[in-house]
Parts: C-alpha cells; structure tokens; sequence
C-alpha cells in the first residue's frame, strides 16, 4: 500500500509484472492505494502483521522462514512488492533473507524504503536506507539502475539513481513547481544550509539472479 509515486513506478513496468504477485504491507491504513485491483487476472496475495482490508494472510516476515512459508502455503512468488514497508522491521536481515527466499529465480521486486523522511509509525520506525545498504540487503538481486529511481513525496518528482547532491545549497534537489512551492510556503526560498534535504524516497526494481 504504497504512495501515488509508488503507485505510479509499479504501473510504468506492470508488463513485466507476473503473477503470483506478494505485496509485503498490505493493510490499507485510509491514506494509501490499491495495488491489487490494477493486477486483475494474476494471484495477488496480500500480507501483513495484523489483519485488516487488503490482507489476505497474517504474517510477521521476520518469524523462521518454514513458518513464513506455512502461512503462505508453501507458494513462491514471481512478482513481490515491499513499498515503505522495511523500514518499519526491528530485524531487516531476517526479513529481507525471508522475502528473497519467497521470490523464485528471475521474480521482479519492487522496493521503496526512505533515504531521508520523518519519523512514522506502523508500529515503529528504525532504519533508513542507501542503495549500498539495499545491495547488501539483497545479495542475490541484480539491480535495474534504469527502472530505479528517487523521488519526493510531491508526486511525478524523481530523479534518477545516480543523482548523488539532494541539498538545497548544491542543486535545488528537483527544481519543480511543486517543491518551489512547498518551499515557499515554509519560508525556505532562501534557506543556505548545506545540509538541509527535503525528504527523499528511494525506489529500486530488483531481479532476482537464476
């Protein structure tokens, strides 16, 4: 249940979406979007922690692998989706072992976890994610560097993987009429500091290795 950007990347490369599809957070919290009902005709199995509207399966991706795999019937994935999920997992070793060892050989995974962003529940928040640290993550994924990108929580604001510089003194981040408004509104069109980075989403397509 990610956000409209999310929502908008999943879409851009649903033709090499296959079924059965794992989305990983799959409750529908009232602010997030239906992935499900854009992939009619494929299984979709949605999991999450606690039950709710969009879950089709209790699952805590963090337990041993055999009980993970018990309650998800022994199925293996083509297609997962894991969209501002990791961050949220006391144990993103486990969970990211867990989720590779659900997807088969060639499945796509499409994961979005935070580089910089405030602080959010759903039921805490841990980490914060380079693309370095996804690499580690998921050893066993190869990354589609043309398919990844980054992106800001106004939606159609992305910049490409191998943007390095998101401050304001260096490079404007994403120099659009959305962010120079939001800026504004903040009293920031002048702001010089350095450091400061607009919230960033990091948004990487993974293949898994044969």
């Amino acid at each position: 249940m990610g956000d409209l950007n999310q929502l908008d990347w999943v879409l851009e490369h649903r033709a090499r979406v296959r079924g059965p599809i794992l989305e990983v957070g799959s409750k529908d919290h009232g602010n997030t979007n239906d992935f499900r009902a854009h992939f009619q005709g494929l299984r979709y199995v949605g999991a999450d922690m606690e039950p709710g509207k969009g879950v089709d399966v209790v699952c805590d991706f963090t337990e041993p692998f055999e009980s993970t795999s018990k309650r998800l019937d022994g199925l293996r994935f083509s297609t997962g989706i894991c969209l501002s999920v990791l961050e949220h997992s006391s144990q993103p070793f486990i969970m990211a072992e867990n989720l590779t060892r659900l997807l088969e050989p060639g499945a796509l995974l499409f994961l979005s976890v935070p580089w910089v962003w405030n602080l959010h529940g759903f039921p805490d928040d841990y980490w914060r994610f380079s693309p370095s640290a996804v690499r580690v993550l998921f050893p066993a994924f190869e990354v589609d560097e043309n398919a990844s990108h980054w992106s800001t929580k106004n939606r159609g604001e992305r910049l490409p993987l191998s943007q390095r510089k998101f401050n304001l003194h260096e490079s404007m981040f994403f120099k659009s009429p959305g962010l120079a408004d939001e800026l504004r509104a903040k009293g920031l069109t002048n702001f010089q500091h350095p450091y400061y980075c607009y919230p960033v989403m990091l948004n990487m397509l993974l293949q898994k290795k044969p």
